[in-house]
Parts: C-alpha cells; structure tokens; sequence
C-alpha cells in the first residue's frame, strides 16, 4: 500500500504511522536527520521509501526496499546529510509498505501440510490450482464445506492478521473488500490465508502461535463466495504482490502426500 509521509519540522522527533505497522521517524543531528523505522508487526515486512531532498542528500540513495524483521525498533533507514550548511533544508517522503521480505524466494519446497479441517473427515476441492472462477494463475484451493465447520491449521505458524469482523457475501470480485481471513506467518518466510471464515469465526488472535493440526475458526461464506467454502492459499509476500504456491498435502492415514486436483474429494484420517 502507497501511504505519503510528510517529516513537519517543528520537533526534533516525529513519528508516522504507514497502513502496516510500521513506524517512520526521524533525529536530528547536526549535519541534518537520521530516518528509523520500527516494525510492529508479527512477521518481518518490506518498506520502500522514496526521499524529496532540499539540500540533503541520503547515505542509503532513493527508492530501495528494507527489510525490517519482525517487532524489531530502531532500523536504519538512510542518514540525510546537509550539502550546503549556508542554505536552507527539508525532507518529505513517500512509503509502500507490506508484510514479508521482498527479496525472498526460496522456501521449504518439500513441507507437507495438514489438511485444514479436523481428522475423520472428508471435503472436496471445488476449484483447483489456477481455477476458472476465480483462481486464474493463482495457485490456491477451495474446500466446499457447510458454514460454521471447523478449520484447523495446515501448518505452525505466528498469526499476523485476523478479519472476522464482515458479514456480507456476493459473487462479484468487488465483495473481495469484505473478505474475512486469518493470516499466518511461517517459519521458511511463506504465508497461509484461510479466507471466507464466518463473522466473529476465529480461534486465535494477532500474535498467536499455532500448531499445525490446531482448531483456529470456523468456516463460512463471507466475501467474494458462490458459496460456503474454505478459500487456502500459501505465498511468499513481495512489495506489490503475492507469488502463490502449490503445496503437497498429507491425504488419507498421513502415510502419503500430493498435490490435490480439483472436483476430487479427500478424507484425513489422522
């Protein structure tokens, strides 16, 4: 997300809150200013800063992409050094900022997630890897299942964001605002978003650890959904998109993994 952030010299510090939570700010110092950025999030995130320089001139150039981990303080972002001590100076500066590391794209290739519902069951996968609905070169899976069926976690993870809060439902693409989710971190730098829960449908809370196998909420049909369905999907989180990935599943006794196929059904019996 684009967010503009305008440093007001009026104190020595001033701090500016982006849409994640990540915090910009800056000292100064006797040869101009020292930008920082604190990371309150649950998962490492990406900031790029594009600096308008008055007589200033930064020690880390422009436009470049930081990586800052998670619920860390105090990250260097550039030095701004006066050029001319005989004239006037300022800054102002605009930000993008997203969960994750930009620059990653490696990742655990042969993990084998759970299937996110609970044991002796079975659900069928409606759409598919790069579905026609609504998947079109996306690598995700809808599970078809009844509102208010248990979701469980595929995997361990730290949970970044929940939305549970939306009740309302359409099939157009526009009703995607009203999605209700739960996002989880992953320790290899991917993510899982169980997308369509029910209103008030989640288990866990920002910051929460889970445990692959774990209740985390309750399925729904909220959003941008034909119908009640568990929208799964695993990424890596660049600045400006999503990389989706296939993932193998543990299917019947856990004994064996694969990739699912859509209109095919599949039980866990573990």
């Amino acid at each position: 997300m684009k967010n503009t952030l305008l440093f007001i010299f009026i104190a020595l510090t001033i701090s500016v809150y982006a849409e994640h939570k990540i915090l910009l700010y800056y000292e100064q110092t006797n040869n101009g200013y020292i930008v920082y950025a604190d990371n309150e999030e649950f998962c490492p995130c990406s900031v790029k800063v594009d600096f308008v320089l008055n007589n200033l001139e930064s020690s880390t150039g422009n436009n470049k992409v930081f990586i800052l981990p998670a619920k860390s303080k105090k990250n260097l972002i550039a030095e701004l050094k006066v050029i001319d001590k005989k004239k006037g100076y300022k800054f102002s500066s605009n930000s993008q900022t997203n969960y994750g590391d930009d620059s990653k794209n490696n990742y655990d290739q042969d993990f084998e997630y759970y299937l996110p519902f609970k044991k002796n069951v079975s659900y069928l996968v409606w759409q598919g890897y790069n579905g026609a609905f609504s998947h079109q070169n996306i690598n995700a899976l809808d599970f078809t299942m009844p509102i208010g069926t248990e979701i469980h976690a595929a995997r361990d993870g730290i949970v970044v964001k929940v939305i549970q809060n939306n009740n309302k439902s359409c099939k157009q693409k526009d009703c995607a605002q009203y999605n209700n989710y739960i996002l989880i971190y992953h320790n290899d730098g991917t993510f899982t978003e169980y997308t369509h829960i029910k209103k008030n449908g989640s288990r866990v809370k920002e910051g929460d650890a889970v445990q692959i196998g774990q209740l985390i909420g309750y399925s729904g049909n909220i959003g941008w959904s034909s119908g009640p369905h568990l929208h799964f999907a695993v990424f890596l989180q660049k600045l400006n998109k999503r990389e989706t990935i296939k993932t193998r599943f543990l299917v019947g006794n856990g004994e064996q993994s694969e990739l699912l196929d859509a209109m095919k059904e599949y039980k866990k019996e573990y």
